[in-house]
């Protein structure tokens, strides 16, 4: 197993180097970016794992491990109380004696609180909606404490989340079991990680399932109910559009729905939907009609992070670990498809 030793010799820097980088006060003492890069670097190529234990007993952190869950601060803070009921029913059944701090951010700019994650601020971190720029610039680190993202991937970092082009999918077959050779798209204009990854997983599914979606055809607003509402507008006003709408969010469908009922159409016969689902599984669940959703295990997700990083932080362990979850298909009145796909 590499020593700090090892780092600072491969690295070409001192130990105190390496100490002061590990430490999160290279920028405090003038240690030059590249410098700390290549260090991090070494670390990772030598797979070095700090002492957690004997680091948090010099930090006098030894008492109630704190995790910090980051979440960033746009329409997506409708989706964090799903997480937020998990985590913390997690924390009750497995009698974790541990303290949950939310830290909010801005998307992309994850890099502004890089320095509590080098210091080793937390017991264990959780990275939920981070953005490609903020996923790289995790990637550049290493963190002495276990780091779990929410629905991405990572060589690095404990990852939880479901296979998103499988969504997308999965989507697609069912459009193509009901015989559709066209559809609607009703999108997010901001095309986060995971939701644009769906979308374009369903675009690409039709392409080959022989189901044509116009650009025409893809409305792209604001993931917000009355961005919803602006999408059914629009496809009132044409002419002939195709019968069959995909939402990339529940919150979109439900302003949709509003839109649809002031113009008289009627669910399944006039238009059918069916919506990726990221809200607690009652707002779906009683809109009129109950919308019909690919559901994310949002709960489940919760559950299983909890249980990896009280796992990682009992036993000191920054070895990453990788686990997909199945998304569910619940078909209700919005749209009548084949359960058994």
């Amino acid at each position: 197993m590499a020593t700090i030793k090892d780092v600072a010799k491969a690295a070409g820097v001192s130990v105190t180097t390496v100490s002061i980088i590990i430490n999160g006060k290279a920028e405090e003492r003038k240690i030059s970016e590249a410098t700390r890069d290549r260090v991090l670097e070494t670390m990772r190529e030598l797979g070095y794992q700090p002492n957690l234990s004997a680091r948090r007993l010099r930090n006098q952190d030894s008492k109630k491990p704190v995790i910090a869950f980051f979440w960033p601060i746009d329409y997506r803070t409708t989706i964090l109380a799903s997480f937020l009921n998990a985590l913390q029913l997690e924390i009750k059944a497995l009698d974790f004696d541990c303290e949950l701090v939310i830290q909010t951010y801005e998307n992309d700019h994850l890099s502004q609180y890089g320095s509590l994650i080098l210091k080793n601020e937390y017991s264990g971190i959780i990275v939920g909606a981070c953005s490609y720029d903020d996923l790289d610039y995790l990637e550049k680190l290493s963190p002495l404490m276990p780091l779990v993202l929410i629905n991405r991937t990572s060589e690095h970092f404990s990852t939880v989340g479901v296979d998103n082009h499988e969504v997308g999918f999965l989507a697609a077959r069912q459009f193509r079991q009901k015989g559709y050779t066209e559809a609607v798209v009703f999108a997010s204009e901001h095309s986060y990680v995971a939701t644009g990854q769906r979308t374009q997983a369903f675009l690409y599914a039709c392409s080959q399932a022989g189901i044509n979606v116009m650009a025409e055809h893809i409305f792209k607003i604001p993931n917000t109910i009355s961005g919803g509402c602006l999408a059914a507008e629009q496809y009132c006003r044409l002419s002939d559009p195709p019968k069959i709408i995909f939402c990339d969010s529940d919150t979109i469908a439900i302003g949709a729905l509003n839109t649809f009922h002031r113009f008289g159409y009627r669910f399944p016969d006039d238009v059918e939907l069916l919506t990726i689902a990221m809200l607690e599984p009652d707002y779906a669940q009683h809109t009129n009609p109950p919308l019909s959703v690919i559901e994310m295990p949002n709960h489940e997700i919760g559950k299983q992070i909890i249980d990896l990083l009280y796992e990682k932080i009992t036993n000191h362990s920054l070895e990453p670990t990788h686990i997909t979850l199945p998304a569910t298909l619940i078909l209700r009145d919005s749209f009548c498809g084949n359960p058994n796909l």
